[in-house]
């Protein structure tokens, strides 16, 4: 490997110090600690998520369940496919269009969900404390005004309360 230049010590420091750098970099090792923390339990981060989605959206269709999750359609049907298979979640027609399938967790899923949520917290938790309350409601006001305006590039995500 060649020596490095200022010029690209520059950039590199630039690159790091960009907010979309910082917050795939905190997104990423927060995965990898869910991911260590649900191994237990045999479920994916997406599995959890899509659990965790179930059980406030019960009866959610498969591409609901991806909007929810934001995932592609084909992946969530992976994903609810294993599900199932394990007896965790259940498919069954739903009342608007018989075509249409609900998903639900089933008893077994729940069960699992519930003890996964409290190893999954525990991540959750390990970041909080290095926040004080006025900081975590900043950083959640601040991370949703992000998703918001990159959900519409077209708008501002800016509320009359954020001036």
């Amino acid at each position: 490997m060649g020596t490095t230049s200022r010029a690209d010590v520059a950039r590199q420091q630039e690159i790091n110090g960009r907010v979309s750098t910082l917050l795939q970099h905190a997104a990423s090792v927060m995965v990898v600690r869910k991911a260590d923390c649900l191994a237990p339990f045999d479920l994916t981060v997406t599995q959890y998520t899509a659990m965790l989605m179930l059980r406030c959206n019960p009866g959610s269709s498969s591409a609901q369940l991806a909007r929810l999750c934001r995932v592609t359609p084909q992946s969530m049907s992976v994903v609810t496919a294993a599900l199932e298979k394990r007896g965790l979640a259940q498919r069954t027609p739903a009342a608007i269009h018989p075509r249409v399938m609900a998903l639900t967790l089933t008893r077994r899923g729940a069960a699992l969900l519930a003890r996964a949520d409290l190893a999954a917290r525990e991540v959750d938790a390990r970041y909080e404390e290095e926040f004080t309350g006025d900081e975590l409601t900043a950083l959640r006001h601040l991370l949703e005004r992000a998703r918001r305006v990159l959900d519409d590039p077209g708008k501002s995500a800016r509320t009359p309360s954020d001036e």
